[in-house]
């Protein structure tokens, strides 16, 4: 029989035959003989009162046994658990959780398992739900030949209870420390302890202290909770269709028996907790079963208030189908109902408050994989959200931009890495990609079995430089006075309402934020307390303005839930009534109206970056009009840099927190006009269906005056040579952390890297301007409208082209200097990079990056760019010329034309098969050493 442990949440961990047995088999304890041998061919147990004798039982799902934890001479890794025969083959839920280490609070792998008894082991099998499988139907047996059972241990049975159960040695399976995944092979089970033991009559509790071995003989301790549950009957609950128009996490599963007839066998249930009226009849009816969460005691005091808030906003959507209070906030105390109540349990839903290190937020929960039924969450808040005035930001890497704009930006440059911004590193983006992988909240199959969930949310994260951009508004306009505790807490509000939407089913909607206009936001946030955005579900900005006084506002963060999660927990929750007719037809009611404004809906795999067409699908943008946006976000930057040295730092205080004031302005001004960039190439897309009323084709074309309204909005700004300078002055002042310890990242370079900061800014809106996955999206697009007024692929390159290189004239009599040169520093910088973006995509194989008609047209813009910058060279070098160039424009022009005249006249060179001979590229009279020249 072939063995092997399933792929995790976290980390795929795979064990052969030998592992599993090995694992089961070490350190078990050795088990008293019968006094009288069996006779030839028989095979007896040991005796059950022998092998349990003087351990301690807990009883319950199933009864454990362990040694006494005070008695030294007994093996404390031993745990033998008794599974009743009529558990046998049921299905249970088993859950793992990090208690204790730098995991905790983290949910790990968790798995629908069986127990089946196979000769003298038990096998925690691991079916593949994914497949529905139904009794006397034909197909079935074919089904069950296909995608069968992976296994996740086996367990020798050590003897059998009274009655025919069997014990097994469980101790060595939970020690193995693969179970919960994270890579954690080398546990040193001689050094586990089993700290906490529970049984309930549905449920079981395990917790475990991992030893784990490090290198030169080091190690660590983590602590892991194993959770079994029993599932609920599938009579008890009914799964819900999803629609690809609302955005919920979904079970997916496949039907062989459904009729070939239809389009699909493919069947997806919304995930969502089993919420319903208890009394349908009553217009408001509290629910059957309330989704309680528990605060936990680690939250500050200070903060309770605004998490429990964040909670119980989610109770307004429900109360509009009828079901009053259907989740219930309780708050952990160390003397309450809850004070010894464990946040590993699965039948608890705890948010909890831990502290990494890490600003972020998380909140996952565990579904029945059979029917998409929510039955666990667990939301953790990382105190390094709120410490926003500490800490090197490095804010113009790879990182940042891809937590804006989508993993599949450093997904390109790894693969393309000619595209790479000057002055960053392929490793650099590497790193980038590695902490991007985790971002999209998603459900995944999994090597056949269970699910691959990647379940961080950078939320917290892109919050906390927005707390950093409030500290600097209030600063400068009332310098000694804090942020006050009720903007602070109203920002902790949102990101619990944002992760409690997760744990509801909800994923992503990065439309939220492009629901209403700039002059609508300042009037609802000023004046009332509705919703500000469209959905909680986005990732939305502080909601300032240049010249507020933060103490004074109403709100910085929406006060509550957006028309869209309303809508969508409708979708989720609603149960048909008398006039809902069948519960098909109200749900297609419900979706279709997703043509609303307010209602628009794109998540995670709709805004990856340079290959996602929506510039209103992003993190962290607001408002319909993306240009009004950022240049109001600009002129606040701007303010607040004009007396930077006045507000930003203390006296006494060390220079680096200039330094990161100033850093984090400038990411501001840039950040913001990355979405505008996205606007030149720009598709509007809807997930419209036929039939709902005013539907959209799938994808809109932008107006080609607004996308020229973009490039201007951007060559005025961005590509602008002043646009990011500041008093040549301050950038003496800023110096570094000089602190060289395990706290600090000390930078090698102690002054200011302006060109490479600026260079950086540029180059990514740049690229959104000549990557070349939007210039084929510009080229395509001209075979999509009939319009007379077109936005083509040759305006696009022009343009940009033309701006980025303009002044490629003399003036005469013109004096050009060292000091005072024909192009300044940034804008050479800044033409080098338009060249390295250009260049690579003549240079790259014809049709892998663009289509090669636009590759023609990229080419022939680079000849008349060589053209125009050889007559400017030729001119000045005249010995009458009445101007001259100085040294650096030479040179920069010069290994320009150089560069553009190497890759243009390369010669063609086709290699043969790598099988066949090798090719001699040395020239007739290069003779080398010991080889023979040939043509």
């Amino acid at each position: 029989m072939k063995h092997g442990l399933i792929a995790r949440r976290i980390a795929v961990v795979v064990l052969g035959v030998g592992g599993l047995l090995s694992l089961s088999v070490s350190g078990q304890a050795q088990v008293t003989q019968p006094a009288a041998p069996p006779a030839p061919g028989e095979f007896r147990f040991p005796e059950f009162a022998t092998v349990v004798k003087d351990m301690q039982a807990s009883s319950g799902l199933f009864t454990i046994y362990r040694q006494k934890s005070d008695d030294p001479t007994k093996d404390q890794t031993k745990l033998y658990c008794q599974i009743p025969r009529s558990l046998l083959k049921q299905d249970l839920l088993l859950a793992t959780s990090f208690s204790r280490g730098e995991m905790a609070g983290f949910q790990g792998a968790d798995y629908l398992v069986r127990f089946e008894m196979i000769g003298r082991r038990v096998m925690i099998s691991v079916p593949d739900v994914r497949f529905v499988q139904t009794p006397g139907q034909p197909v079935t047996d074919a089904v069950s030949r296909t995608y069968t059972s992976g296994f996740l241990a086996a367990m020798p049975i050590v003897t059998l209870a009274p009655g025919g159960d069997p014990v097994v040695e469980l101790g060595s399976v939970l020690t193995s420390g693969g179970i919960a995944g994270g890579g954690m092979m080398n546990a040193r089970r001689d050094l586990c302890e089993f700290t906490k033991v529970k049984v309930f009559p549905d449920n079981a509790l395990i917790d475990v202290d991992m030893a784990m071995a490090g290198p030169g003989g080091s190690g660590s301790t983590m602590g892991i909770t194993y959770a079994f549950r029993r599932l609920p009957s599938m009579a008890e609950y009914k799964p819900r269709l999803a629609d690809e128009r609302v955005g919920y996490f979904t079970t997916v599963r496949q039907d062989w028996n459904i009729k070939h007839s239809e389009k699909e066998n493919i069947i997806r249930y919304v995930n969502r907790w089993d919420v319903k009226k208890k009394d349908p009849a009553l217009e408001l009816s509290p629910p059957e079963k309330p989704i309680v969460f528990v605060i936990e005691r680690t939250v500050p005091l200070q903060w309770r208030k605004y998490v429990a808030e964040g909670i119980a906003d989610w109770n307004k959507a429900y109360e509009r189908l009828g079901i009053v209070g259907a989740i219930v906030v309780q708050q952990q105390t160390e003397d309450n109902e809850f004070a010894n109540v464990d946040p590993e349990d699965a039948r608890y839903n705890f948010i909890r408050w831990i502290v990494t290190g890490r600003a972020f937020a998380m909140g996952p929960s565990r579904a029945d994989p059979r029917t998409g039924q929510i039955l666990d969450a667990d939301i953790i808040f990382d105190d390094s959200m709120l410490r926003h005035r500490f800490g090197e930001f490095d804010v113009f890497g790879p990182g940042p931009v891809a937590a804006m704009m989508g993993p599949d930006v450093t997904e390109f440059l790894t693969a393309n890495p000619q595209f790479i911004p000057a002055g960053q590193t392929l490793e650099q983006v590497k790193a980038a990609t590695k902490e991007m992988s985790g971002e999209m909240l998603v459900d995944a199959p999994a090597n056949g079995h269970g699910l691959a969930r990647n379940l961080a949310c950078s939320y917290a994260v892109g919050l906390k430089h927005q707390l950093s951009m409030l500290e600097a508004a209030a600063a400068a306009v009332a310098p000694g006075k804090k942020i006050p505790d009720r903007l602070i807490g109203e920002s902790i509000k949102h990101i619990v309402t944002h992760e409690v939407g997760h744990t509801l089913g909800l994923r992503h909607n990065f439309k939220g934020s492009a629901w209403l206009s700039i002059e609508e936001l300042r009037r609802r946030r000023d004046n009332t307390d509705d919703a500000l955005f469209g959905s909680v579900m986005d990732y939305n900005p502080l909601l300032f303005f240049a010249g507020d006084e933060p103490g004074k506002v109403r709100h910085i963060a929406s006060p509550t839930v957006g028309p869209y999660d309303l809508w969508a927990i409708e979708y989720g929750y609603k149960q048909p009534g008398r006039e809902d007719g069948e519960e098909k037809a109200m749900l297609a009611k419900i979706a279709s109206q997703g043509t609303k404004k307010e209602n628009a809906y794109a998540t995670d795999e709709d805004t990856m970056g340079l290959t996602s067409p929506d510039p209103m699908s992003n993190r962290w943008d607001m408002s319909d009009d993306p240009i009004a946006w950022a240049k109001m976000r600009v002129e606040l930057a701007d303010a607040l840099l004009k007396d930077i040295r006045k507000w930003a730092i203390k006296s006494d205080e060390p220079n680096h927190y200039l330094k990161e004031t100033f850093a984090t302005l400038m990411f501001e001004k840039s950040r913001n006009m990355l979405y505008v960039s996205r606007l030149v190439g720009g598709q509007i897309h809807t997930r419209n269906r036929s039939g709902d009323p005013d539907a959209k084709p799938a994808l809109v074309l932008l107006d080609p005056k607004q996308q020229r309204a973009a490039l201007t909005a951007i060559s005025e700004t961005v590509l602008r040579d002043d646009f990011f300078l500041a008093e040549a002055e301050l950038y003496n002042e800023l110096g570094p952390s000089r602190w060289m310890d395990w706290a600090s990242s000390t930078p090698t370079r102690l002054d200011f890297p302006i060109h490479q900061v600026i260079n950086s800014m540029q180059a990514y809106s740049l690229m959104n301007l000549c990557a070349p996955q939007v210039l084929q999206r510009v080229y395509d697009a001209e075979l999509k409208s009939k319009a007379e007024d077109k936005f083509t692929a040759a305006e696009l390159i022009v343009t940009v082209r033309d701006t980025v290189w303009s002044g490629l004239t003399l003036d005469d009599g013109t004096k050009y200097t060292n000091a005072k040169p024909k192009f300044s520093s940034i804008r050479r910088n800044l033409q080098r990079q338009h060249l390295a973006y250009m260049l690579g995509i003549v240079d790259s194989d014809s049709g892998r990056l663009v289509s090669p008609d636009l590759q023609d047209q990229v080419r022939y813009s680079l000849r008349e760019l060589n053209e125009s910058i050889g007559n400017m060279l030729e001119k000045a070098e005249k010995p009458d010329a009445s101007a001259k160039l100085d040294f650096a424009t030479r040179a920069h022009l010069s290994e320009c034309k150089s560069e553009i005249y190497r890759v243009l006249n390369a010669p063609h060179i086709k290699f043969p098969d790598q099988r066949g001979m090798m090719i001699n590229i040395l020239r007739a009279d290069q003779k080398a050493e010991g080889t023979t020249p040939q043509q």
